[in-house]
């Protein structure tokens, strides 16, 4: 598998839409991988993983063609990973030539969905090649989409129904985990009952270096509690690669220049926009 980061960053990007924050002067100061746009990523240029506003912006910058993308993998409901009105440009008259789209996630896009999405549809009752349809998930029931084998997992994020999602392919498996928090035992004792072990792990950093009390996102020093859970259950083991992504200008060390020490130190992979990894 191909993996690659389109963008990198939590909510309001690096450097924040409005903000003139310490973080985010440095970040338009240094420039370079200090700029990360709204988390995104795809797999082998046909499995996307959340739709944020800066899906056109991510298109064009890794010259990819979108109109090969056949699923679409939600993680859950926020904007700034999932913006439906995207959808609309997939009808007749907008999108000419483009795979069929299979829009995955929980039974929180059943709304949004409809509004954006089935009323267009409703202009056309026979099948085409532009339709765009949603699958409603639930948590560890396992499907196939695309010759990817998917297992949404439930997050631990503040909303209701929240996934994060392992992906298999050619016997390599790779944990998507974004946006969650350290994952509750029963939730582990579930993956290692389906047989789960990764070789690569993307995990949540948004606070980077800060030490954090709210539940809903991680930072570094979750990260490694995360890494040892999953050592400590066979989900992954030495050779795994883990990777730290979802950056907040709010954080500690938010710039990659000044976390990527930070990662390095702690053996993770520090993800940046445009960032690829062969799995």
């Amino acid at each position: 598998m191909k993996f690659k980061y389109l963008g990198t960053a939590a909510a309001e990007g690096i450097p924040a839409i409005f903000c003139n924050c310490d973080n985010c002067r440095k970040a338009r100061e240094l420039g370079g991988k200090n700029i990360r746009t709204r988390s995104q990523s795809i797999i082998d240029g046909k499995l996307l993983i959340d739709l944020p506003a800066d899906s056109y912006h991510h298109m064009i910058t890794n010259n990819l063609n979108f109109a090969d993308v056949g699923a679409i993998l939600i993680s859950h409901v926020h904007p700034d990973h999932f913006y439906p009105d995207e959808l609309e440009m997939h009808k007749k008259g907008f999108a000419y030539g483009c795979a069929p789209l299979t829009v995955c996630g929980s039974q929180d896009l059943l709304v949004p969905f409809t509004e954006k999405v089935e009323v267009f549809q409703l202009w056309d009752s026979e099948e085409s090649d532009n339709r765009v349809k949603l699958k409603v998930l639930r948590a560890f029931e396992q499907f196939e989409i695309l010759g990817y084998k998917i297992t949404p997992i439930p997050a631990v994020h503040g909303t209701s129904n929240p996934f994060i999602y392992a992906i298999e392919k050619d016997g390599k498996t790779l944990l998507y985990a974004h946006d969650t928090d350290l994952l509750p035992e029963k939730t582990i004792e579930k993956m290692k009952e389906l047989g789960l072990k990764f070789d690569f792990v993307s995990l949540d950093c948004t606070e980077g270096s800060r030490i954090i009390r709210y539940v809903g996102h991680m930072c570094i020093d979750r990260n490694v509690r995360f890494r040892e859970a999953f050592l400590a259950a066979g989900l992954a083991d030495e050779s795994t690669v883990f990777a730290i992504n979802h950056f907040s200008h709010n954080g500690i060390n938010a710039c990659y220049d000044e976390m990527l020490s930070v990662a390095n130190e702690n053996g993770f992979v520090l993800s940046y926009d445009g960032m690829e990894i062969e799995i």
